[in-house]
């Protein structure tokens, strides 16, 4: 089994590698950050391949890239293995480039408010 295989379970249909010791759903250009902060204690060269078979996966289309590519599950599918759900999580509804709600997901208010602003241009009007 590959280090990668040990350190991350791969959802082919979303197409991202969740972290088995952290359930944390990681893009492959995250990997090395990750592992390296997260999992200082595995060998640097584990961390390495780990990092390149992420690079790999990506490349082989395996993976996505980063967030606008994932498959996301339609409301009242199951939920992703492994990926813990929270309930309080504040969704976008401001419409995208196809008129339809962006739907970024965040837990927090003032997470939620800058995503609005950095991604849609929104200002607060208070």
């Amino acid at each position: 089994m590959y280090p990668f295989d040990r350190a991350f379970l791969l959802l082919p249909q979303p197409r991202i590698a969740i972290c088995r010791s952290c359930h944390d759903a990681v893009f492959p250009q995250s990997v090395r950050t990750h592992v390296n902060t997260r999992h200082q204690y595995l060998p640097t060269q584990e961390r390495r391949q780990i990092s390149d078979r992420a690079s790999e996966l990506q490349c082989q289309g395996v993976l996505s890239p980063d967030i606008d590519d994932v498959r996301f599950p339609s409301p009242g599918d199951a939920a992703v293995a492994m990926l813990p759900v929270w309930p309080d999580g504040k969704k976008c509804t401001i419409p995208g480039p196809d008129g339809r709600p962006c739907g970024y997901i965040l837990r927090t208010r003032q997470g939620i408010q800058m995503h609005c602003r950095d991604a849609h241009g929104w200002v607060n009007k208070r």
